[in-house]
């Protein structure tokens, strides 16, 4: 009889047979699958749903309005109805291609802030303080500026800071400062 461990959207069978049920964060299970495969003992395979993401639309950032309101590359959906929201029901875009969401993000990376890390600590959720979940978000991470204590520097994933030279980009990134 196989083993069973069973946690929300993981089922692993004999530690190496693993099944993803959505693509809420698919690129950790990227990183998970690679994990394994450095091992060669372990068989990895990755299947994913949806068409190419080798198109233009997915490699121009602003292009992902065109793959969000797309059912070739979007999910569509839709949240249950919201009850502080007159019962709306909210649109929940969710990536129907190869890479999931993570190919339908307007290539955007972005770490949650060090206090929601704090919180959870706060809540009794020790292994989700910031200072635990830092190594784990720079193994991932390949920072173009080299490594240092916050980024990583031999990940899957490249991070680059926006070149944008544009006056409003500085502008939009200056505004919170205006307000303290």
């Amino acid at each position: 009889m196989k083993s069973i461990v069973e946690y929300k959207d993981l089922l692993i069978l004999n530690y190496y047979e693993i099944r993803l049920y959505n693509y809420w964060g698919w690129f950790c299970w990227l990183c998970l699958a690679n994990r394994l495969s450095e091992d060669q003992n372990n068989k990895v395979a990755v299947i994913e749903a949806g068409n190419s993401s080798d198109i233009w639309k997915v490699k121009m950032p602003l292009a992902l309005l065109y793959t969000m309101h797309d059912p070739k590359y979007n999910w569509k959906y839709y949240s249950e109805p919201e009850p502080h929201l007159n019962n709306r029901r909210l649109f929940c875009p969710r990536g129907k291609m190869i890479g999931g969401s993570s190919a339908h993000n307007g290539m955007v990376f972005v770490r949650g802030n060090r206090n929601d890390y704090e919180r959870w600590k706060n809540f009794g959720l020790e292994s989700w303080s910031y200072e635990k979940i830092l190594p784990y978000f720079k193994k991932i991470e390949t920072w173009s500026g080299g490594e240092n204590q916050y980024r990583g520097s031999f990940g899957l994933l490249p991070v680059d800071k926006s070149k944008n030279k544009n006056p409003l980009f500085k502008a939009f990134l200056g505004s919170p400062q205006s307000w303290i």
